[in-house]
């Protein structure tokens, strides 16, 4: 085993013990995305179908509304806390409140990093082999998390096509031309329905990947205030 891959095996081991409990708030929640937002749809997807197929309903003219309800509903569910603080925020003004989060962030880069370097020991050079492998791996991830979140979103695109639960194109040829606006407008409001749910799936399955970017980044953040003590 060479050094840096020796160090960075220490780094890593000390980052899974130190967010245990916010590596379970991550898997929960990306856990969550999937279900509400790959999941319930498929399943939805896969009922409707078969319920059209054994013709014990009939077209299912707002089928991708029902489709997008689990996204929607969990979509709400997420930014609950947030939309719950908004009247602080306006109470307290906007700069004040990101001014006390900048503390709270700032006493536990301060707390980690002094925890980490008593810990781990390591050289300056060691450090700077951490970081530099730490760095590749966050651009690995962002790479990883845009190619997923795409290939989940066609995934979905190409169920919704394939199905089509929707009226679709015959509620234009069968409108006759006194109904055909209506008919086109009926067509417009389920065409914008498919690609709003697909907008929010892929929203919330990307960033539900940032998560943990974002925790590696604080860490990042942290071995670079150790590596300002090393050089002083």
């Amino acid at each position: 085993m060479t050094p840096a891959l020796k160090s960075y095996e220490q780094f890593v081991n000390w980052v899974q013990n130190d967010m245990k409990k916010d590596r379970f708030l991550v898997n929960r929640k990306i856990f969550s995305v999937v279900l509400w937002c790959l999941i319930l749809p498929s399943l939805i997807l896969i009922v409707l179908f078969a319920l059209r197929k054994y013709q014990w309903i009939g077209n299912v003219r707002y089928a991708d509304l029902i489709i997008f309800l689990p996204p929607f509903a969990y979509a709400l569910y997420s930014l609950w806390p947030t939309i719950r603080e908004v009247p602080k925020v306006f109470r307290k003004g906007g700069l004040n409140a990101l001014l006390d989060e900048s503390l709270k962030e700032v006493e536990w880069r301060e707390k980690t990093s002094t925890k980490m370097k008593d810990e781990l020991k390591l050289t300056p050079k060691e450090w700077d082999l951490v970081a530099f492998h730490l760095r590749a791996d966050l651009q690995r991830m962002t790479q990883q998390n845009r190619y997923m979140s795409i290939l989940a979103c066609v995934v979905l695109f190409f169920m919704f096509q394939f199905l089509d639960l929707g009226a679709g194109n015959e509620v234009v040829l069968d409108a006759g031309a006194a109904n055909l606006v209506k008919a086109w407008v009926d067509q417009f409001s389920q065409w914008s329905v498919q690609v709003f749910s697909l907008a929010l799936f892929s929203s919330l399955f990307y960033l539900s990947g940032l998560q943990f970017q974002r925790y590696l980044n604080r860490y990042l953040v942290c071995i670079e205030r150790v590596q300002m003590d090393s050089v002083r």
